[in-house]
């Protein structure tokens, strides 16, 4: 496997997205809730290195609000685990 390829989803992986087989000639994958497993979006293969990390990271406060992500909450409750203080300042940024 292609190391971007691995590098993004080990960043999508720490929200609880996972990566789905490649569409388009392995060009584009499917973001997979890993919770229901329920499609929450696409990403390209022509990232930089370190680009997945970042962007996942700079989306972390849109995670936890349950704004990105999938309406069962998985990302959120991902989010919550893995960053208990972020998770509740995002909450309170995005619910008031």
């Amino acid at each position: 496997m292609d190391a971007i390829v691995e590098e993004i989803r080990r960043a999508y992986a720490t929200v609880g997205i996972t990566l789905d087989a490649p569409a388009a000639y392995g060009t584009y994958y499917r973001l997979l809730c890993a919770g229901c497993g329920r499609m929450v979006g696409n990403v390209g293969d022509h990232l930089l290195p370190g680009m997945a990390a970042e962007l996942v990271a700079e989306q972390f406060e849109l995670y936890a609000s349950g704004l990105l992500g999938c309406p069962c909450g998985h990302q959120s409750q991902t989010t919550r685990q893995l960053d208990t203080p972020r998770w509740q300042a995002a909450r309170q940024r995005f619910d008031a």
